[in-house]
């Protein structure tokens, strides 16, 4: 006899069905239980030949209010496309330009819990926009330091917590003096939308860095220098950097090469950890062969004209292409970490359920996900395949996942999550 397990779960907007009355277990225990997932296919839009609206550029990013209305930041069309939840238009935000409530490189954006839509605008800008999607005020940071990068997301008080931004300029001496001891570590930043705070709010662990093996220059048709990149040797199954915030604030984090997610203070400080006892695997010799010739494959069908940095269009060609190239070259010198990072990608949905995807056998591709709760409780797995972490989460089940359609046009596709059944 089937039993929902309502007690367990009580924010959950769809069913989780068990064939027994074991629901939960710590997060400590290895063993897996998996679920079958039920999804309901909601809307898709981007079109090739569409109305001017659904057919994208280049899709940056995609968020969800609480009304379930999808904002999709099309960078290549420089504005935000607001569709309800049959995937009908509502409005248009934003256009080219340098006026007010215009973008000169939307970059990433996100939607605050108020409902307000916050852009940024590379390299310096916060844009805030109202329920009505009318420009609100704009932020802007100071021009030297850290910029967000390819992750943003929305913090309490009107801030929003980034990380794998540009940094400009040279650091100030105290920072200079820290960077010589750790500056392999990554930093994730806190930026408050008006512009007016921008700090380290925690630094993340990461190995130290390969030695630099090559330095390449883009000169422009006047033989002038205008970039100069140093590319370090190439590292296969360093560890990933995941970032999610919870309902309280705290922001979850992983870092490290086993199973791990730190939830951090308001402060930085890490509040608590949740954890299963999942060891990562050891990197051998047949490990490194199969990853050597996934890195040549994939070198070989890399299109420069796709090339990016920080989530920006890299926009050269010939500079791109001398990338790859030199990334291709290095792959049979490539070094290796011993282990493979247990944890491939982590998410938060808006039930405060962790997501969190397991690196596949070999570090090729992904193994199950795990679903845990703030407080390390193993809910259960789905196996590889079922459900992807979507690119955002949205009420009552909502998941919008960016993909590619017909003559590589980008489309978003949007799912209800109905049901888990054990």
């Amino acid at each position: 006899m089937r039993s929902v397990l309502r007690l367990l779960l009580p924010t959950l907007p769809f069913a989780v069905v068990a064939c027994g009355e074991t629901s939960s277990r710590p997060g400590g225990s290895a063993a897996d239980f998996m679920f079958t997932a039920e999804t309901e296919e909601l809307y898709t839009v981007g079109e090739v030949a569409g109305q001017d609206w659904e057919t994208f550029g280049r899709v940056a990013n995609v968020s969800f209010d609480e009304r379930g209305n999808l904002y999709i930041l099309d960078a290549g069309a420089y504005r935000v496309v607001v569709v309800d939840q049959e995937g009908s238009l509502v409005r248009t935000i934003g256009s080219q330009g340098e006026g007010p409530g215009d973008f000169g490189m939307p970059a990433n954006s996100t939607v605050l819990g108020d409902g307000r839509l916050v852009v940024y605008d590379f390299p310096f800008t916060f844009k805030v926009f109202g329920l009505d999607g009318r420009f609100a005020t704009q932020g802007t940071l100071e021009r030297l330091g850290a910029t967000p990068g390819g992750i943003l997301l929305s913090l309490p008080g009107d801030r929003l917590v980034s990380t794998g931004g540009a940094f400009i300029g040279a650091p100030r001496a105290s920072e200079a003096e820290d960077a010589a001891e750790d500056d392999h570590l990554r930093d994730i930043h806190v930026f408050s939308l008006d512009g007016s705070e921008k700090r380290v709010f925690y630094r993340a662990w990461n190995l130290p860095p390969t030695p630099e093996v090559e330095e390449l220059e883009d000169v422009n048709e006047e033989g002038r220098r205008e970039m100069t990149m140093s590319i370090a040797r190439l590292r296969s199954f360093d560890p990933g950097l995941h970032l999610g915030v919870l309902s309280d604030g705290r922001v979850a984090v992983v870092d490290s090469m086993g199973y791990r997610v730190k939830l951090l203070a308001m402060d930085g400080t890490v509040d608590a950890t949740v954890e299963r006892q999942i060891a990562p695997e050891t990197v051998t010799e047949s490990v490194q062969s199969a990853e050597r010739a996934r890195l040549r494959a994939k070198y070989e069908a890399a299109d420069p004209n796709e090339m990016t940095m920080m989530g920006v269009p890299l926009g050269d060609e010939a500079f791109a292409r001398q990338m790859i190239d030199a990334q291709k070259a290095q792959v049979e010198d490539m070094v290796f970490t011993d282990e493979i990072p247990v944890v491939a990608d982590m998410a938060i949905d808006r039930e405060d359920r962790i997501w969190i995807v397991r690196t596949g056998p070999g570090g090729d591709g992904h193994g199950p996900t795990d679903l845990m709760t703030a407080h390390g409780e193993y809910l259960g797995s789905l196996p590889p395949g079922a459900i992807e972490i979507p690119t955002a989460f949205g009420p009552g089940g909502l998941m919008a996942y960016v993909e590619t359609g017909e003559l590589e046009v980008p489309t978003v596709r949007v799912v209800r999550l109905v049901s888990l059944e054990r």
